[in-house]
């Protein structure tokens, strides 16, 4: 699966989880990704282009069921 700006899936679900506190906190959210090294313009392209790509008829959940267990596995470390 193509990144977006530089964000794996893999990446976004890790980002996700250390975000799970504050998901609905947007500027918390950026103080996070810009901890990781990831600019506020990456940031809202991959969330936004992730986000896309999970509810997106045409793949048939196969994105957001692989984005399910790599948030999950994250949120357990």
């Amino acid at each position: 699966m193509e990144p977006i700006k530089g964000i794996s899936i893999e990446k976004y679900a890790e980002l996700c989880a250390k975000m799970s506190d504050v998901f609905n906190d947007q500027e918390s959210c950026l103080k996070i990704a810009k901890q990781e090294g990831i600019t506020k313009e990456n940031w809202n392209a991959a969330h936004e282009g992730w986000q896309f790509r999970m509810t997106d008829p045409s793949d048939m959940g196969k994105t957001a069921s692989q984005f399910d267990s790599l948030w999950q596995a994250a949120m357990d470390k």
